[in-house]
């Protein structure tokens, strides 16, 4: 190769070079420019988001006190999940018997009346811990003093809560199902919120031989 090639060659370089710095230039003030603009409305998000959380505080507060109001009563059907489990017959028989008390108390004269006279409290009471004297229960509310001491609800702000039973029936009886509602009511709130939970309570019965 001769000089003459030499020097057209490094010619060719030195433009292709040039054309490339060029493209580079471009490119990074794109980029740079995209950058800018990407910072500028991520600013006015966040301007507008503080002015509207400080506008807001109120409601934020109110927010709080449902998500702990909603983890108190989960908690609280957990529980009662946990009792009917662990005694299943006497439930059922309680609220059988419940109901049954409840229609003749109606005075429905579908049903007999009980040959002996019907406890107080009765056996689904004292299942649910729902009855005139009992102050101090997991499932209905405990006294101040000794919520204080063990710290059942700290830290949540809750007032007040009580638990309730139903039990339902579908598909022509052929399914049960037990609804747990939980009602809490958080401090300095005149709210009672409730919260429902259903559990599948169908039976079933062994076969002879089986």
């Amino acid at each position: 190769m001769n000089s003459h090639d030499k020097m057209q060659v490094s010619g060719n370089e030195r433009a292709d070079e040039t054309v490339k710095y060029g493209d580079n230039s471009r490119r990074n003030g794109m980029a740079l420019v995209i950058v800018l603009a990407f910072s500028s409305i991520l600013l006015v998000l966040g301007v507008v988001y503080l002015r509207t959380f400080s506008q807001s505080t109120h409601i934020s507060g109110l927010q709080l006190d449902q998500i702990q109001a909603e983890f108190f009563a989960r908690g609280m059907q957990n529980i009662a999940t946990f009792k009917i489990k662990r005694f299943p017959d006497f439930f059922l028989r309680a609220y059988r018997y419940h109901v049954y008390q409840n229609r003749v108390n109606a005075g429905d004269t579908d049903v007999s009346p009980p040959s002996n006279p019907f406890p107080n409290p009765s056996p689904f009471q004292k299942f649910t811990g729902a009855y005139p004297g009992r102050t101090n229960d997991l499932l209905q509310h405990m006294h101040p003093t000794e919520d204080s001491t063990l710290g059942f609800s700290t830290p949540l702000k809750v007032a007040t809560w009580s638990t309730s039973f139903n039990l339902r029936s579908a598909e022509d009886f052929n399914r049960a199902f037990i609804e747990i509602d939980v009602y809490v009511q958080m401090e300095g709130r005149d709210l009672v919120s409730q919260y429902r939970m259903s559990l599948d309570a169908s039976q079933t019965r062994k076969l002879p031989g089986s």
